[in-house]
């Protein structure tokens, strides 16, 4: 089979390798569409992965081959979606119902080969059931939205408060549009691109705010009255953007923070005295929960992606056939080019 593997960084070579074995609690994937991730992103042109070669993505969909002896939950032929970590199951984070916590966990895309290969071998307790009429470019965005979903479950919306999406790349999107499916009165997004906040309008983001060339803090004193934000979810990972987020918050507000930072991050002492004055409450997010109860996070996102409630289209910006992947991360080697979601097409056919 072909395999798209990374070999150092900044080097992804096409390579020829036997299709993977699976073992009686596997399954094997078809992986359909791909996407790249931010974390993607650094792994490809800076940190690279946990050792060479590895195949890159774990934001992917696609066809169940041939599954294992003792699997039961999915049948050679189902479309599905896939959890990239693999948790361990038996440390105090895993039976305790936050494996999200694991201590031992495997990753596919970083530690282990991920989808950009014409197969996959993955854990059945890591496949999730798809409706067969959903497109594979949707599902390919339900790593991300649950992500989202995991983050917002956080940050305890109540209906009509101001909440403030600081950062719009795709999991800043789809956060905009949870944020009002959850009954938020007014959504603010913060970004340093215009066409980033282009498409946090069609999100339906009621004030977009480049902080470039606005006074974040001033601009929502104003559109509130100076209550400032009710909810603030930084999403980027950029140090400004960690010190605006506590910033805008207004008092006993909710700060969650779920963008990897690249470089140290440093608080001075105004904006520390803010969480102590503001008695705000400051939360990390990660990853998404496995938990059925109180929802399960992985359904109810491929539910909103079924059914419209979440919109994905306009979030895609660039679309790849598989002998193209090196184009497609050269698209997102500067974070001074626009893009959004960028799809590999690995399986499925991508009409020109």
């Amino acid at each position: 089979m072909k395999s798209a593997a990374l070999t150092n960084v900044g080097i992804i070579e096409m390579v020829e390798k036997a299709v993977p074995e699976i073992n009686e609690s596997e399954v094997l994937i078809k992986p359909m569409v791909v996407g790249i991730c931010g974390t993607d992103i650094e792994r490809m042109w800076h940190t690279g992965t946990w050792k060479f070669p590895t195949v890159l993505g774990h934001e992917f969909c696609g066809v169940v081959e041939k599954t294992g002896e003792k699997v039961t939950n999915v049948k050679a032929g189902d479309h599905v979606v896939v959890n990239p970590m693999v948790t361990c199951g038996v440390c105090r984070y895993c039976v305790s119902g936050h494996q999200n916590m694991c201590v031992d966990y495997d990753y596919l895309g970083s530690r282990s080969d991920g989808g950009l290969q014409e197969y996959v071998n993955v854990a059945a307790k890591n496949v999730i059931k798809i409706p067969k009429n959903m497109p594979f470019e949707k599902a390919a965005l339900a790593d991300p939205l649950v992500i989202g979903i995991h983050t917002l479950s956080k940050a305890e919306i109540q209906p009509g408060n101001t909440v403030c999406i600081m950062g719009a790349g795709p999991i800043g999107n789809l956060m905009i549009q949870l944020a009002k499916n959850y009954g938020a009165g007014k959504v603010i997004a913060v970004d340093l691109i215009d066409e980033k906040l282009d498409c946090a309008k069609q999100s339906g983001a009621d004030i977009c705010i480049n902080a470039i060339k606005d006074d974040v803090h001033k601009v929502i004193e104003k559109e509130t009255n100076g209550l400032m934000a009710d909810v603030v979810i930084e999403s980027a990972g950029a140090v400004k953007t960690v010190e605006n987020s506590m910033l805008v918050a207004g008092k006993q507000g909710r700060v969650v923070f779920m963008g990897t930072p690249h470089s140290d991050v440093l608080i001075n002492d105004k904006v520390f005295e803010g969480i102590l004055r503001k008695e705000l409450t400051v939360r990390g997010s990660w990853c998404y929960d496995y938990k059925e109860l109180p929802f399960d996070e992985w359904q109810v996102g491929i539910d909103y992606l079924n059914i419209g409630k979440i919109k994905v289209d306009h979030l895609i910006t660039h679309r790849f056939d598989f002998d193209n992947v090196m184009e497609a991360y050269n698209t997102v080697k500067s974070r001074d080019r626009y893009f959004n979601k960028v799809l590999i097409y690995v399986n499925e056919k991508l009409e020109k």
